[in-house]
């Protein structure tokens, strides 16, 4: 995956250190980095990451560098920029901005409420105004899922290890993962080990699954936007069904079962049962 780098320059400038400092952090180990075909240094997002938790989370940041790929400056611009270049197909751009969002300390589930979700009702917004075509609103979540994969890849460390099992579902005709994927984010920065069997999941053979895995939790996201279909009428019903199925094998198997987003609604007079509701990200 082509991952955004930085170089010894830009990094002396974020941490406000001359780029002799720089290197000499790299060459201690202290700072991890890769070499270009030329030998100069290359620092990814997650060499600076790993390096702030390891020296200090609080150290104060010059973030210039990163706005200059990013070119933002407030919430709404941060949003319009986000919304903009995941349609022209721009994910460095969406990554460098949730990274600087990120190392500006505002917390992960923050970040997905207040500006990632946000820029996608941006998006579905010119949708429904027609100010776009479905495929280019398809572009701009393929996008936005590219840049978020780069984005998890720097900030999420090892859960391997953990002792608590969640897996993360679509139902079937709800064809997009991108809320699903930040989910599971917000859950792996909770140290929590992850399933995510993304989206469009069949659940037909789901206890087939839960008898080779010990799960504690499920996640089940529902979106209201032109692309998920589990909540229209020609599949209600459905929807009601498979979650009536999942919530008897919760039972059985002894599994919190959640369920979120604003499609909730929906369903909350439908379903026999009660659950554990989230409306965002910072509900998790």
């Amino acid at each position: 995956m082509n991952k955004t780098l930085l170089n010894t320059k830009q990094v002396a400038s974020l941490f406000k250190v001359d780029t002799s400092t720089v290197r000499r952090w790299s060459l201690s180990g202290k700072l991890k980095c890769s070499s270009s075909r030329g030998g100069h240094r290359r620092f990814a997002y997650k060499n600076i990451i790993d390096f702030l938790d390891v020296k200090d989370k609080n150290l104060s940041l010059d973030l210039s560098e990163l706005n200059k790929i990013s070119n933002t400056s407030t919430k709404n611009n941060t949003i319009e920029i986000l919304a903009s270049n995941a349609l022209d197909r721009k994910y460095k751009v969406i990554e460098s901005t949730l990274i600087k969002t990120y190392l500006q300390g505002i917390s992960i589930p923050r970040i997905f409420d207040d500006y990632l979700d946000k820029s996608l009702e941006l998006v579905q917004s010119m949708l429904d105004d027609k100010k776009i075509s479905v495929a280019e609103e398809h572009i701009s979540r393929k996008t936005i899922s590219k840049a978020l994969g780069h984005f998890k890849n720097a900030i999420i460390k090892d859960t391997e290890n953990s002792e608590t099992n969640v897996l993360c579902l679509n139902l079937e005709n709800d064809i997009p993962d991108i809320a699903i994927d930040m989910v599971q984010i917000v859950l792996e920065t909770k140290s929590y080990k992850v399933f995510n069997s993304g989206a469009n999941t069949c659940i037909k053979d789901l206890k087939m699954l839960l008898n080779k895995e010990k799960y504690d939790h499920i996640y089940i996201f529902m979106c209201n936007r032109q692309c998920c279909d589990a909540t229209v009428q020609s599949h209600f019903n459905e929807t009601i069904s498979s979650l009536e199925l999942i919530n008897n094998l919760c039972e059985e198997y002894n599994i919190k079962l959640h369920i979120g987003g604003p499609a909730t609604n929906l369903i909350d007079d439908k379903v026999s049962f009660k659950y554990n509701k989230f409306l965002k990200f910072s509900d998790i």
